[in-house]
């Protein structure tokens, strides 16, 4: 059986696999998917093998993967990933498998934050980036975290927090009447 495969580079630099009876397909390396998934190799190679990334081909020990289906998959949101066991204690009104480590980001870093301890603290930083901690502090730490926690680590990432409202700030016992 004859099959003509090919493979081409445009002028902006872009592959496109040709195959014969199919129109041609715009490709990327999995180096490239990893740079752009903001993955590892590794990681790439598990969506590949759990389906959510097909590869087209392998081309000089190189698989190839439709450039399509890695841009989805980069714009889509961030899917559901089990919380380590050890953070259930941190979340006693939730269930552990309902939190979303992306919608729920907000949530889980502040519980972190607050009453993690020094293993949950280096997860959360291989979990989720120093500038989204940040902007958690700054924006929703003088609601969710106390006011301890909030200095400790506006001091650690380097954050600017919105100042208390001015009714937290009120010592409602102070100046009373007697």
């Amino acid at each position: 059986m004859k099959c003509n495969i090919g493979l081409r580079q445009d002028t902006e630099g872009a592959l496109w696999f040709e195959k014969a009876p199919q129109p041609p397909r715009r490709v990327v390396t999995v180096a490239t998917a990893c740079q752009r998934l903001r993955r590892t190799r590794r990681q790439v190679y598990r969506l590949m093998k759990a389906g959510r990334l097909g590869p087209l081909e392998k081309m000089l020990g190189e698989w190839l993967l439709d450039q399509a289906a890695v841009e989805g998959l980069a714009r889509a949101p961030l899917t559901a990933q089990p919380l380590p066991g050890r953070l259930k204690p941190l979340f006693p009104e939730y269930e552990p498998k309902a939190l979303n480590a992306g919608k729920d980001s907000v949530l889980i870093i502040s519980r972190v934050l607050e009453g993690g301890g020094r293993e949950d603290v280096r997860w959360l930083l291989k979990r989720y980036p120093r500038r989204v901690i940040r902007r958690v502090i700054e924006e929703e730490g003088s609601r969710l975290l106390s006011p301890q926690s909030r200095r400790l680590w506006s001091l650690v990432f380097k954050a600017t927090p919105r100042p208390l409202a001015t009714w937290r700030q009120a010592d409602p016992w102070r100046g009373a009447p007697s």
